[in-house]
C-alpha cells in the first residue's frame, strides 16, 4: 500500500499526458485518478469494472460478437498498486461465448467477472422492437460531491471523479430516482482510445450511488457486485444514469439503473449494497 496517500486526495489540474492507468501487457498500474471514494489506497469500482471489461473485449471470438452482460464481483478491496488483469474464454461457440476475467494483486485474486458475448447478426429490421424511454435531461444542477469531498476530513476521496466531466442533474431523494451524467476527460489507459463498451463499463459503477439518498456523513455504502446488461453500445462520450436505491434496516440494499446516451437507453445495471455506520 502507498504510504501517506491520504494526504494526496485533493488532486490538481489535469495534464493531457495523464491517464487513469498505465498498462504493460497484463500489468496495470493505477494513477491517483483511479482512487476510490472510501479509502485512498483502494481503486474505485468504476476503474475495476473498466479493467475487467477491457480484458474481456480483448479475447478472441470465432465471429464478430459484442458483450451483452458483464457481472463483476468486488468482494475484496482492490489495492492501488500494480495489478495483473487476465481473461480467458471458458465457453466458445459460434453464437454465444463466455469469458471469465480476474484482477490479481500480489498473486491474490481481488476481483473477478463473468461476461456473455453474443454473435452480431445481419440486420433484421422485421424483428426489431423499439423500447422508447425518455432520455433524462443533461442539465447541471447544484452538486454537493466536491463539498462532501472536502468537508469533515474528506467524506469522499475524489481521485476518480477528477478524471471525469460529471454532473448530477437530479440529486437522489428517498424513493425517487436520481440522475447523473458523466464522460471520461482522461484516457482510461495511456496511449489508448477506450472502446464504447469500456467507457460504459467504467461509468456503470455510478449506478450504486446515483439513486442513493443515504446520509453519507453518517454511513458508508459499498457495492460488492455489479451486473450490467447491455442492449446496445453507447454512441457519443456522455453516459447518463437514472437510478433508484432500496435499503433495508439490516444494512443490505439494492440499486437498479438504466443507462443512456443522448439517443436513448443502452443498458441496465443492478448492484447490491452494504451499508454501515462510519467508523465501524
Amino acid at each position: 500500500m502507498r504510504s501517506g496517500s491520504r494526504l494526496r486526495y485533493a488532486l490538481g489540474s489535469v495534464s493531457e499526458s495523464e491517464a487513469i492507468f498505465q498498462r504493460d501487457g497484463e500489468i496495470w498500474t493505477p494513477s491517483d485518478y483511479a482512487q476510490g471514494p472510501w479509502n485512498p489506497d483502494h481503486v474505485h469500482g468504476g476503474p475495476v469494472c473498466g479493467m475487467l471489461g477491457h480484458a474481456v473485449e480483448a479475447c478472441e471470438s470465432p465471429a464478430p460478437m459484442r458483450v451483452v452482460r458483464l457481472t463483476v464481483e468486488m468482494t475484496r478491496a482492490v489495492p492501488r498498486i500494480p495489478l495483473r488483469v487476465r481473461a480467458e474464454v471458458t465457453r466458445s461457440g459460434r453464437r454465444i461465448q463466455q469469458v471469465d476475467a480476474r484482477i490479481e494483486a500480489e498473486g491474490v485474486v481481488v476481483s473477478r467477472a463473468t461476461a456473455l458475448r453474443m454473435r452480431i447478426g445481419e440486420a433484421y429490421p422485421d424483428a426489431a422492437i423499439a423500447l422508447c424511454e425518455p432520455v433524462p435531461p443533461r442539465t447541471p444542477a447544484p452538486d454537493d460531491y466536491e463539498r462532501l469531498s472536502d468537508e469533515g476530513g474528506a467524506l469522499f476521496f475524489p481521485g476518480f471523479i477528477k478524471a471525469l466531466d460529471f454532473m448530477r442533474s437530479a440529486p437522489p431523494q428517498p424513493g425517487q430516482a436520481g440522475v447523473s451524467w458523466a464522460r471520461l476527460k482522461l484516457p482510461f489507459v495511456a496511449g489508448e482510445q477506450p472502446s464504447p463498451f469500456v467507457r460504459l463499463a467504467v461509468l456503470c459503477d455510478f449506478a450504486s450511488g446515483t439513486g442513493n439518498a443515504l446520509d453519507f456523513r453518517r454511513f458508508t455504502s459499498i457495492n460488492p457486485d455489479l451486473s450490467l446488461h447491455v442492449r446496445r453500445l453507447p454512441r457519443g462520450e456522455w453516459i447518463g444514469i437514472r437510478a433508484k436505491s432500496h435499503l433495508e434496516p439490516d444494512g443490505i440494499g439494492q440499486s437498479h439503473a438504466t443507462l443512456f446516451d443522448d439517443e436513448g437507453a443502452v443498458a441496465r445495471a443492478l448492484v447490491s449494497l452494504l451499508v454501515e455506520p462510519r467508523g465501524l
